[in-house]
């Protein structure tokens, strides 16, 4: 792993974990056993361009995943219950520092950064677009497709959301749960 990686994995991390505000550039330095220069190097802008790469970062790794789990079965009911359902094992085996979701950190920082909204709004709409691309794939009209798959990212995340704040994965299992329903006909 190069030292922006290290940078940016244990960013992620501590994002993700502490938040915006409360995880100090020192920190990251420190944790990441990386000279103070090569943060400045690699992200001059400071924070809020760390920050931005780590939305990123979160952003693309959640949509490898998802992909991937997405291309696992044909039938779109079947491969989007089994994502969620994998999300919430995956939330029971691990810390819930690993990252589901932007949901947290958008909501901490997106008021205080146009850019950094701009950044989040890129990550949702590129997950949204997976959706409607499974969707699409599977015989769903494209207007069909475009509407269920907004449905689709808001119940997701605000399953994962809640989900983390009460700590178990009781909305995971019952999103899963309400999607034959939401894509019972074409």
């Amino acid at each position: 792993m190069n030292t922006r990686e290290k940078i940016l994995t244990t960013a992620a991390f501590f994002f993700q974990k502490n938040g915006y505000h409360v995880t100090g550039l020192n920190k990251i330095i420190t944790e990441s056993e990386t000279p103070k220069g090569s943060l400045y190097y690699h992200f001059p802008n400071g924070k809020e361009e760390l920050v931005t790469a780590t939305i990123k970062l979160i952003g693309d790794t959640i949509q490898h995943y998802l992909e991937e789990e997405l291309s696992k079965n044909s039938n779109p009911v079947q491969a989007i219950e089994e994502f969620i359902l994998d999300i919430a094992q995956k939330f029971n085996e691990k810390d819930q520092e690993n990252c589901f979701s932007i949901n947290l950190l958008a909501l901490e920082t997106v008021s205080i950064s146009e850019s950094l909204r701009k950044t989040c709004i890129e990550v949702y709409d590129l997950w949204t677009d997976t959706y409607y691309q499974k969707l699409v794939d599977s015989g769903f009209s494209s207007e069909k497709a475009k509407e269920l798959s907004l449905i689709l990212q808001l119940m997701i995340e605000g399953a994962i959301t809640i989900s983390l704040i009460r700590n178990d994965t009781t909305m995971l299992v019952s999103a899963a749960e309400k999607i034959p329903i939401l894509l019972d006909n074409k």
